[in-house]
Order: C-alpha cells, then sequence, then structure tokens
C-alpha cells in the first residue's frame, strides 16, 4: 500500500483581500501609519538660541504672575501700605520746605 500525499484542502475558491490602502491606514487612528505620522510631526524640533532667551522671559513673567498665595498677598499689601506712607511722607516735607521758603 503507497502513502498518499497530503494536498490542501478547501473550499478551491481562492478570494483574494485587497489590502488597506496607505490613505485608508492614516484614516485610522489607531494603526501604524497614523501613529507614526502623528509623531513626527508632534517631534520636538531643536529651539534657536533666540527662541529659547524669549521663552525664558515669559517663563519668567508667567513665574510672577503665578504666586498668588495669601503670603504673597499680605507681603504686597504691606509693600503698597509702605510706599504710600513715604509718598505722603514726602509730600509733606516737600509742602514744608516749600512754606519755609515762602516765610524767608
Amino acid at each position: 500500500m503507497t502513502r498518499k500525499k497530503k494536498t490542501r484542502g478547501g473550499a478551491g475558491v481562492t478570494i483574494f483581500i485587497d489590502p488597506p490602502r496607505r490613505s485608508e491606514k492614516l484614516a485610522d487612528p489607531d494603526s501604524y501609519e497614523s501613529r507614526k505620522r502623528k509623531n513626527l510631526e508632534q517631534k520636538k524640533k531643536r529651539k534657536s538660541v533666540y527662541q529659547k532667551a524669549v521663552d525664558s522671559e515669559q517663563d519668567k513673567g508667567q513665574q510672577q504672575a503665578e504666586r498668588k498665595t495669601p503670603l504673597a498677598d499680605k507681603i504686597r499689601r504691606l509693600k503698597a501700605a509702605e510706599n504710600a506712607r513715604e509718598e505722603a511722607d514726602q509730600e509733606a516735607d516737600q509742602e514744608a520746605d516749600k512754606e519755609q521758603s515762602n516765610d524767608e
């Protein structure tokens, strides 16, 4: 008895499925192609020296503006009151000097 050679079984009708096109892959947010393109677009680019300086200046301004704590508010109020007192004293001194010069 001879052995029978293996043959491929199946329905006999082969259906070829077209793979998705690149545009279809890019439309799908979970596909490798779309993730790759998105990461390339978001990839960090080196900044110029000028741009770094501009960004650091903006950051400094934001850091000063961000300090809105009760202690910082209290210090601002005290400094404002002290400045107002000093200005009032200077005005009073100027008026006193004017009166003394007028009397002479």
